[in-house]
């Protein structure tokens, strides 16, 4: 048995025990579902980063960095990044005040109608769907590397793993694990990159040493990546891909029930402006030291068969095998705590979401949810048996479905006054129902829509633009009622705990770091990328 081995053993017992000793605090269904509503910046940080980044992260991006891609990520990043200061600002704050235990049960309150409520709580449910199976093939690929397991083997190991902490521990456990996670890959990351960074001949001269690549991939240098029959072959097709998949990110960290959610744990409207700041912080120059690595690895192994594994593989090889460990146990213990984030929100919206009125006890409520946790396991774990698509394809799947759906009904739900019940679930409805055909119709390319749609129209806009289309129709067909806009200005009120000016003088500091960092990230790109490149 290797040290990787033992890594991976160690870091499931630690993933474990803190779920144990975090199940024990769980003393009611607040303490389950939303952590006391009682969480610091810290514990909102790490769950927000590490349930974004992933398995994903670490893998499927970085294999398409690999391929020649690193210049769309970037920039893609970047649009992400702003998604969370945007969503803290305009939306995730005023879901805290409505104290709710979860996003579709903020639908139905906002807009005082049941069924917008069950209709957003059945998107949850699917798009979750995809995105914990997409976690789930990712560490079984990692365990499948480390164990020499076979794959189905790692994957039910991983299952009884995520499964067993998130019945026990909830949300409490949950965030606390993210965070752990959060801080040992972002420490393995730091110190795996000098190594590999080193090993090609210092980061200093790392886009010399690619131009003077013979093996290097189409469109690394040149501003553009290489996706075939996608429409990214060229600069123009490159921009519009990034400028696409970064809006649904955007939208996905602004509105969506695993990110905006976690809002609702906060200790204060503070803290979430503050955790939105310091994960758009980490999501552009965290990442692009990360994509940086993938890319480097290019001068020393520009032939890996799957691009996905190129972080396993410097760890596996060209890392100390402490340092390699660490980095490796780190990505599979985030994509575990990653698992239980998707698990617990599921379980969580099947219980109060879609049967809220069959229970009517908090005992048998929690009791329900972990019985509903249990029940959706068992589904992912057989539907990732099938190896449904890559995983960064799997991942975006599912994070288009919630940016179609709810970033119309989300955003208006605060910004608009003339947004009804009607129009927000007409809204989700249509969006949901018009990317996924759209998505169809690309795929299997009916009546040759299949190129119109990569291409020039992606389906994530034909559903937004339904999604608006319905909103403004349902909302005029059936105007909002006087119970709706009464709740929308409480909404809007600032509670007078949250007034204090010593508090807004501390969030100022966090809008500097954001500046800070911005201008840090510009630097390094034209100085260490865009400059040396023309020279």
């Amino acid at each position: 048995m290797t040290i990787f081995f033992w890594g991976v053993i160690i870091s499931i017992l630690v993933y474990l025990g803190v779920g144990l000793l975090a199940g024990r605090r769980v003393k009611d269904t607040s303490d389950y579902y939303i952590c006391g509503r009682n969480a610091p910046t810290l514990l909102i940080t790490g769950t927000l980063f590490a349930s974004m980044l992933s398995v994903s992260g670490f893998t499927g991006d970085q294999g398409w960095c690999y391929s020649g891609n690193i210049t769309s990520l970037v920039l893609l990043n970047a649009i992400c990044a702003c998604g969370y200061v945007f969503g803290a600002l305009v939306f995730g704050r005023y879901l805290r005040r409505s104290e709710c235990a979860t996003m579709p049960e903020y639908f139905g309150i906002r807009f005082h109608d049941t069924r917008n409520r069950k209709v957003a709580g059945i998107i949850t449910v699917i798009s979750l769907t995809a995105y914990l199976l997409s976690c789930m093939t990712g560490v079984g690929i990692l365990m499948e590397e480390l164990t020499g397991l076979p794959g189905r083997a790692c994957l039910l190991i991983a299952w009884v793993c995520f499964t067993g902490f998130t019945f026990y521990s909830g949300s409490r456990g949950v965030i606390i694990t993210d965070t752990m996670m959060f801080l040992v890959f972002f420490t393995a990351t730091l110190l795996s990159g000098t190594y590999i960074f080193n090993a090609q001949g210092g980061l200093g001269n790392l886009l010399e040493n690619l131009m003077a690549n013979p093996a290097l991939p189409s469109g690394l240098l040149d501003y553009h990546g290489n996706l075939s029959g996608a429409g990214t072959d060229s600069i123009p097709g490159s921009l519009a891909y990034s400028l696409t998949m970064g809006l649904v990110w955007f939208i996905t960290v602004a509105v969506s029930p695993w990110q905006a959610g976690r809002n609702l744990m906060a200790k204060s409207e503070h803290v979430t402006f503050r955790a939105g700041s310091l994960a758009a912080i980490f999501t552009v120059i965290f990442l692009l030291y990360l994509n940086l690595q993938s890319v480097a690895v290019l001068n020393l192994n520009p032939s890996l068969e799957d691009p996905q594994r190129v972080l396993i593989w410097a760890a596996l090889n060209v890392m100390p095998k402490l340092v390699g460990t660490l980095m490796l146990a780190g990505i599979m213990a985030a994509g575990l705590s990653s698992a239980s984030t998707f698990l617990s929100v599921m379980g969580f919206s099947v219980v109060l979401d879609l049967f809220p009125r069959q229970i009517d006890s908090e005992e048998k409520r929690l009791r329900a949810s972990r019985y509903a946790i249990l029940g959706i396991s068992v589904i992912v774990l057989a539907l990732s048996f099938l190896g449904l698509g890559g995983i960064r394809e799997v991942c975006y799947f599912a994070s288009t479905i919630i940016a179609a759906a709810w970033a119309v009904p989300a955003i208006g739900s605060i910004l608009s006054d003339k947004l009804s019940a009607a129009g927000a679930r007409w809204a989700m409805i249509a969006g949901f129902l018009g990317f996924i055909t759209a998505r169809v119709l690309a795929e299997v390319d009916v009546l040759a829509l299949g190129s119109v749609l990569k291409n020039f129209l992606d389906p994530f806009f034909i559903g937004l633009y339904l999604s608006l289309a319905f909103a403004i129709l349902g909302s005029r067909l059936h105007p909002v009622t006087d119970a709706e806009a009464s709740y929308r200005r409480k909404l809007l009120q600032l509670p007078r705990s949250e007034a204090d000016p010593r508090e807004y003088r501390r969030d100022r500091v966090y809008g500097y770091l954001m500046i800070l960092a911005g201008v840090a990230t510009s630097v390094i790109l034209i100085f260490g990328w865009a400059l040396p490149y023309n020279r």
